[in-house]
Formats: C-alpha cells, sequence, structure tokens
C-alpha cells in the first residue's frame, strides 16, 4: 500500500522501540555522544528526535549529503518503501554489492534511513523528521535516470531505413504473396535474399515476425494468410499507434516464442502495447539516455502493473524491448551506450496526387498516402526496389497477373481498382491499364475456387440475400440460391440469419475441421481490436532534464564541517585507537556536532583482514558465522586477477591440515562459475575431494586476499 514519501514521526520512534537494547544504544550513542541505558530508550528516542529538529543539525546533515547518498534517497522515495532487493535491483550496475549494503548502513547510523517492523518487514523508509532536508533531493530525481542533451537535427537524422505506412503496406504485401515457408519451417531463402534487397539495412523477416505476433497472418503449411478482422483493426490505428503495437507484436512473438494461440496473444500484444507506450512517454525526444536510465524507466512501467510476457529478468527484458523499438525505429543509438527517443513523422495531409505512375504497369507511392491507402494499392500489386540508399529506398509497385489475381481473390475487381489508382494518382492512369485489368479479371472468373462459408437458399427464402443482415455478409453468388458469404465461421452467419426472421438453419460442418479451427482462423467475434493508446500524465518524479546542480556548494561544505570536527578533536585526550574510532566517524559522517566527540570514541572490531595474516581472517570467519552476517571475500582467479564474492559463511572446516571457508554466495547465478573454481583452488592434490553443498563455495584460508565482515543493519533486516 502506498503511503506516500514520508510516514508519520511516531512509527519512526515505534521502529527504533522495537529495536534490540544494544543495536538501539549504539545507534542513539551516534547522536547522542552519551551510553545509553535500556531502561531509558523511550526518553532517549525523543531526545534523539529533539536533536533532529534543531536547525543547525539539520543544515549539517543536509551539507553531508553526497552523490551517492542522494541517489539513495530519491530511488527511495520513488519506489515507495522498498526492499532491500527492490532497490538492489533498480540500482543494479551502479554499485558493487558490498558499496550498496555499506551505503544502506550508514544512511541508517546517519538516521536518514530506517527500517520498520510491521508486515512486510524490512522496508526501507525516509525519516519524517527530516523531511525539509531530504525533500529537495527526492524531487531532483536526475541522478536515478542519467541523460545528455541531443545536439543532432532530430527531423533530418537518417542513419537506416525508417520504417513508415508505406513499408508495412509493402511487408503485408510481400509476406503473402508467395510461399513464405520451407517444408522444415524456416523461411525460403528466395524470400529472405528478396526481402533483404528490397529493405537494405532493415531485418524485414523480424518486422513480419512482428505482424504475425499482432496476428494479422494465419499460417496455413508454407503459406501465410491476412486476417481481414485484425487487419481492419490495426488499420484504424494512427501512424504512430501502428509502429508501437508493431513493436509489441515482435516482442510478443519473441516471448511467446512464436506461440500462436489466439486468446493469449491478443491480452499479451495489449499488455506489450501499453507498456511501450508508457516506456516511451518517460523519454524527452531531445536527450539520450544510457542504458541503466532506459532499466529503470521500464521497471517504472512495471511497478505500475504493467508487466509483459517475456521481459522477465530485466537485463533479458530490456534487450528484447530496445531490439523491438529499434526494428520499427522508436528507438536509436545515438551516442556509444546511448538511447534516444524517435518521433514518428505523421503523414502531411495533402489534396494532390499520392500515388505517381511512373510506368504503364507501375507506380511510386508518396510519403503522404494512408496506411489505408497504401496497403489497398500494395495488396494487388507487387513491391519492387526503386531506389539504391539504405535511408532513400523508394518503393515501387508493380501490377503483375499474379498479383491482380491476389486483389480479385480478396474481393476487389477491375474497376474498384482503377477507380483507387485513378484517385491516388490525380487522374494519370495509362489508357491500356483498363483493358489490360479487365481482360485479366474475365480471366480470373473463368476457373475459381472457393473455400469459406457457402449459403443456399430455397427459391422462396432467396429473399433473404436482400435482407440487410444477410446481403452485408454476401462475398459472391455462384449460382441462383447459392452464396460465398464473407465470414469464417458458421456462427456469424446463423447470427444474421436469426436477426432476418429465420428460426431453423441447417449447418454442415466439414469433419475434418477440430476444435481449434476458430483460434486457427482467428474468429473476429472475439476479437476486440486494438485499443487506442490513450497519451498518459508524465509519472511523478521523472525530470524534464537535469536540473542545476548544487554539489560543488555541499561538497565545500562537507569538507569545512569535517575539517573543523578534525581539529577539535586534536585538542581531546583519549587512546590512539578511540582516536581513530573517531576519526573514522567522522569521515562516515556520523559526528553532527562537538559534543559527540567523546561519546563517540568506541573503538570498533576489526573487521577484515587480508593475505598472510591468516588469525585474522580465521578470526574475522568465525564472527561471521556466529552472528550469520554477510562476508565479503577475494581471491585469485587461476587465470589472473581476482575473484569476489559477498555471502553467507556457514563453516570454517578442516581438510588436510587446512582451514577451508565454506561460503554461500548471495547471488548464485553470478557465483556459478566461481564455485567450479573454489572447488580447484579448495585442496592439494593428493588430500583428498570434500564435496561442497550445491552452490556453496569452497576456499582454503591461505588462498583468500581479503576477509570482510559486512556490518548488519541496525534494524536486524
Amino acid at each position: 500500500m502506498k503511503r506516500g514519501r514520508f510516514r508519520s514521526p511516531a512509527e519512526w520512534k515505534s521502529a527504533l522501540l522495537t529495536l534490540p537494547d544494544d543495536l538501539c544504544g549504539e545507534l542513539l550513542q551516534n547522536l547522542l555522544g552519551t551510553p545509553t541505558s535500556p531502561f531509558r530508550k523511550p526518553q532517549l528516542i525523543e531526545d534523539a528526535a529533539n536533536v533532529l529538529l534543531r536547525e543547525d543539525i539539520r543544515q549539517t546533515i543536509g551539507a553531508y549529503i553526497d552523490e551517492r547518498d542522494h541517489t539513495v534517497i530519491a530511488g527511495v522515495a520513488l519506489l515507495e518503501e522498498p526492499t532491500v532487493q527492490e532497490l538492489w535491483q533498480f540500482f543494479a550496475g551502479d554499485f558493487r554489492y558490498p558499496e550498496f549494503h555499506e551505503l544502506l548502513i550508514n544512511l541508517e547510523e546517519r538516521f536518514i534511513l530506517y527500517r520498520f517492523p510491521q508486515d512486510p518487514p524490512g522496508r526501507l523508509a525516509l525519516n519524517p523528521l527530516l523531511e525539509p532536508v531530504l525533500s529537495p533531493f527526492i524531487a531532483d530525481t536526475s541522478p536515478l535516470f542519467p541523460s545528455m542533451p541531443w545536439d543532432g537535427d532530430l527531423s533530418g537524422s537518417r542513419r537506416r531505413l525508417r520504417v513508415d505506412d508505406r513499408i508495412l503496406a509493402a511487408l503485408i504485401a510481400l509476406a503473402v504473396e508467395e510461399d513464405y515457408f520451407r517444408a522444415d519451417g524456416g523461411v525460403r531463402k528466395k524470400v529472405l535474399h528478396r526481402l533483404d534487397r528490397l529493405f537494405p539495412g532493415l531485418e524485414a523477416p523480424s518486422l513480419i515476425n512482428a505482424l504475425r505476433g499482432l496476428g494479422l497472418f494465419q499460417q496455413d503449411h508454407a503459406r501465410l494468410y491476412l486476417d481481414e478482422g485484425r487487419l481492419r483493426a490495426y488499420t484504424r490505428l494512427s501512424s504512430r499507434e501502428r509502429l508501437v503495437y508493431a513493436a509489441a507484436g515482435y516482442a510478443c512473438f519473441v516471448g511467446l516464442q512464436g506461440q500462436e494461440e489466439s486468446r493469449t496473444r491478443t491480452v499479451q500484444v495489449r499488455t506489450w502495447a501499453d507498456f511501450i507506450h508508457r516506456f516511451l512517454g518517460r523519454l524527452e525526444p531531445s536527450r539520450q539516455y544510457p542504458k541503466v536510465s532506459l532499466h529503470r524507466f521500464g521497471e517504472g512501467v512495471i511497478r505500475e502493473g504493467i508487466e509483459p510476457v517475456g521481459y522477465g529478468d530485466p537485463a533479458h527484458g530490456l534487450d528484447l524491448l530496445l531490439e523491438a523499438l529499434e526494428g520499427f525505429g522508436l528507438l536509436e543509438p545515438s551516442a556509444p551506450g546511448c538511447w534516444r527517443r524517435l518521433v514518428p513523422e505523421a503523414a502531411a495531409k495533402t489534396d494532390g496526387p499520392v500515388l505517381a505512375m511512373d510506368r504503364a504497369f507501375s507506380f511510386v507511392l508518396y510519403p503522404e498516402i494512408t496506411f489505408e491507402d497504401a496497403l489497398a494499392a500494395a495488396l494487388c500489386s507487387v513491391p519492387q526496389n526503386g531506389g539504391p540508399g539504405a535511408a532513400e529506398v523508394v518503393l515501387r509497385f508493380e501490377l503483375t497477373k499474379s498479383s491482380v489475381a491476389r486483389g480479385f481473390d480478396r474481393g476487389m475487381d477491375a474497376e474498384t481498382m482503377l477507380d483507387l489508382l485513378t484517385r491516388l494518382s490525380g487522374n494519370r492512369l495509362d489508357r491500356n491499364l483498363r483493358w489490360t485489368l479487365e481482360d485479366w479479371e474475365c480471366r480470373h472468373a473463368a476457373v475459381s475456387l472457393y473455400k469459406g462459408v457457402v449459403l443456399t437458399l430455397g427459391e422462396e427464402q432467396r429473399y433473404l440475400a436482400e435482407a440487410g443482415p444477410v446481403a452485408s455478409l454476401i462475398r459472391r453468388i455462384l449460382a441462383p440460391g447459392v452464396y460465398v458469404l464473407s465470414v469464417p465461421e458458421q456462427s456469424e452467419a446463423v447470427a444474421a440469419l436469426q436477426k432476418a426472421g429465420v428460426d431453423m438453419i441447417a449447418r454442415y460442418e466439414d469433419p475434418s475441421r477440430g476444435a481449434s479451427s476458430k483460434e486457427k482462423a482467428g474468429d473476429p467475434g472475439e476479437f476486440q481490436g486494438y485499443p487506442a493508446l490513450l497519451d498518459l500524465p508524465r509519472p511523478a518524479g521523472i525530470p524534464e532534464m537535469s536540473v542545476p546542480e548544487n554539489k560543488e556548494i555541499r561538497a565545500a561544505a562537507r569538507t569545512a564541517i569535517q575539517e573543523r570536527f578534525h581539529r577539535a578533536l586534536q585538542d581531546l585526550p583519549m587512546s590512539k585507537a578511540a582516536r581513530q574510532a573517531v576519526q573514522a566517524r567522522i569521515q562516515r559522517r556520523v559526528i553532527l556536532e562537538a559534543s559527540q566527540l567523546l561519546g563517540a570514541a568506541i573503538p570498533r572490531e576489526k573487521d577484515e583482514a587480508r593475505g598472510r595474516d591468516y588469525v585474522g581472517k580465521a578470526g574475522i570467519a568465525k564472527q561471521a558465522i556466529a552472528a550469520k552476517s554477510l562476508l565479503e571475500v577475494l581471491w585469485p582467479h587461476p587465470g589472473g586477477g581476482s575473484n569476489h564474492t559477498v555471502g553467507i559463511p556457514e563453516a570454517l572446516e578442516k581438510w588436510g591440515g587446512e582451514s577451508v571457508l565454506r561460503i554461500r554466495p548471495l547471488f548464485h547465478g553470478e557465483c556459478a562459475e566461481r564455485c567450479k573454481q573454489g572447488q580447484r583452488l579448495s585442496l592439494k592434490a593428493g588430500s583428498g575431494r570434500a564435496k561442497a553443498a550445491p552452490g556453496t563455495i569452497r576456499l582454503p584460508l591461505s588462498t583468500i586476499d581479503l576477509v570482510r565482515r559486512m556490518r548488519p543493519s541496525f534494524f536486524g533486516e
């Protein structure tokens, strides 16, 4: 449940009251500078609250906040009380885990972060007493979403061929032109060669797969056939929406691994389209973003409850998303490791010609043409390559006998084709075109095959063919009383006849058709279309651009404060160990005023050992095992360099006179190979070999370069 960015001061105090006495005492002593008594815990918490409300203390806390602190504070606010794991995933790639862990502990001991014990436990929250100090850092989310200005010409930049309505129409026409697949299911080499020649620089087979993912095609052995219901719905979208849905279709096709189940595909396409639409809404076209920002934008959409199939692991999901968006020209690589959002250019409206007949039977489409007109022209013609440059390809379409026959098969006739070409070209057709199309139409009708729903009406019922509900479904009259309907299933024809008043209808099913025929046909009666993508308000916390920084001012103030405390420390009588402990606390920015210097003189336990300090490494390992705290370990890599892991130490074992540390890595996938390397390092030849538990690493202490015990949270999580 969302609670806003700050809980109440009472909840913060309650979280401190539930801490074990020793941890609460240590935390409060950091602030109050005097030893604490568990019997006075409620009063000491009130004293701590009063200190944090002082203006001079707040100014020091604000000056102490550096860029890394700022990043975590803004992240906790944006994610609204995340778990440590959720925050770590959000910052993937920004920190090594030991640094991230130590940063959280440091923010706890500085009273900026705390964790509350309620269900679910361990969620990170911001101290409500410091709201005036933390609010400016929360408002500036630029560290979370780094970006750079894009100085190029957004309107004229062309690095490769960009997908537009004309190319989509050409791809659809090519996919249904002839046999697309080989017998083994792969795309025919002839088709691949042709697609590469027509669309240099584009992954045309992947783009066609995207349209398959949308459900625009149904596969029947070697051929692809158009699903007319989905195609009509796709045509009604705007140019930008068509590209977004096409990118969604590609991501869905890959995510579902080519599954053709209609209902699942439709739902997932809508989810992907919504995800992409919201993702792109977070990007400014005038800026370019590194991958870490794009990852976080994607995570932000998922937090809104939109998680599409195939996104899964964020790293894999982001790669799939980038591949889909780049394929359809919605995103483009800019500077190395950065991407910028491209805004599809809407076709300019014109009253003039949008099609040029460059020869008697071929034409070129202008960018101003609508998708509906481009598709109608493309589906009765054959795309040809009409230009040399990848970024300036001019698609020429040619009217051939087979392509015109394909148009006739879809219900067009010669007069319809001529009317379309006349309107689009401004009445600039070759006079021989009409004669040729009418001749092909006569030859096409001489021999016919039909597949679909056939309606027969007795002589007394033939008046139904002129009734509105039935007449709109008739595609062709084969003979008196015999009609081919333009519906894929009998159910629609039955509904139309019942609407016309017929109460008894004979239905003859093809026995070879199974229960899945409706799904294979893509029943338009169930299909709800592709919903329009409404513009959404920009999410809170997403910067329009980077806010001007005052990092230098804060850094100077921080340095001045710490130097003042170091000078004051020189005049205090204390042991060398105590002085080193206080100096460490000054560096960790725990000391907020001079009165804390004496109370802060608590030597810390040794928490790391290196190299040949065999006893020190063993002692730290035993402490971590007893406390079940995290341990950071570095050891040599056989090929040079060092291995590194963070995990829970399980035991310190004796093997062949050697002490061996058994540790379970915190990140199992990351350390799978390191487990094998650890096994190779663990025992010398001839001393026997013991098996470690699955997912653990066994390392001799003598081979370990560093053992560091990581401080646990004050709040026990």
